[in-house]
């Protein structure tokens, strides 16, 4: 799979993505180390002579199970955001609501007042 990576003066990435743009390079990663370069990319090295990504070798494995946990997290927390957000949605609208039949009331009120003060 091909990335374009930046990297610093030892050669350790700093940033990669999957376009082209000014200031990247462009590299080969084997499929077998996408997993590991996605969570440990800064651990990889550019080596500028041999034009070759190097990978440590000694990143720690991350499990199938660990990474469903992972993803379960943050779907969990994704989804009380939402929750969170629509009961806020829904309360501005019973505040909306209440402020706009309060504001009629108000006027009504003022109205009749100014009824009362020309008679």
């Amino acid at each position: 799979m091909f990335i374009y990576i930046t990297y610093d003066i030892d050669g350790f990435i700093t940033e990669y993505q999957n376009t082209e743009a000014d200031g990247f390079t462009k590299v080969f990663i084997l499929d077998s180390w996408i997993s590991q370069f996605a969570q440990h990319s800064d651990k990889f090295r550019y080596d500028a002579d041999k034009k070759v990504v190097l990978n440590p070798g000694n990143l720690p494995d991350l499990s199938l199970g660990e990474l469903n946990n992972k993803y379960s997290s943050v779907l969990e927390t994704s989804q009380q955001a939402v929750q969170s957000a629509t009961a806020l949605a829904q309360q501005q609208t019973v505040s909306a609501t209440s402020i706009s039949q309060l504001q009629k009331s108000i006027t009504e009120l003022a109205l009749s007042q100014s009824e009362k003060g020309t008679k």
